[in-house]
């Protein structure tokens, strides 16, 4: 780590249950300036995304809005099982309940299609 600025990632890890070995719990990845405080006044940083936000520049996330109301949030719901690479799944399930409605309905209707044909 350089003496003026540093940054790296740390890692975070906790005791197992039985205490003998080691666990990832996470990672943090963390950046450290020192500076005069001339330099400091200079470019002041803000808490987070907050201003100044400059040093350095942190980007507003990309959030899925959580509306459900119209047209345009089933399309995207269907956007995003289209790209998820789980694609094959949802439309093998989707095939599999539409042939076991199917299958349902013709087994609910059997007995008395049965009976039709038997009594005449």
């Amino acid at each position: 780590i350089n003496a003026e600025y540093g940054k790296q990632w740390y890692q975070r890890r906790v005791r197992g249950k039985q205490g003998d070995y080691l666990i990832k719990n996470g990672s943090i990845y963390m950046e450290l300036e020192v500076m005069s405080k001339e330099q400091a006044e200079k470019r002041p940083a803000g808490f987070g995304r907050h201003p100044p936000n400059t040093n350095p520049t942190i980007p507003e996330p990309i959030r899925v809005t959580t509306e459900f109301g119209g047209l345009e949030a089933k399309v995207r719901t269907v956007k995003f099982i289209w790209k998820s690479p789980n694609r094959l799944k949802f439309i093998l399930a989707i095939i599999l309940q539409i042939f076991g409605l199917i299958f349902g309905a013709l087994m609910f209707n059997a007995p008395s299609a049965v009976l039709s044909s038997v009594t005449g």
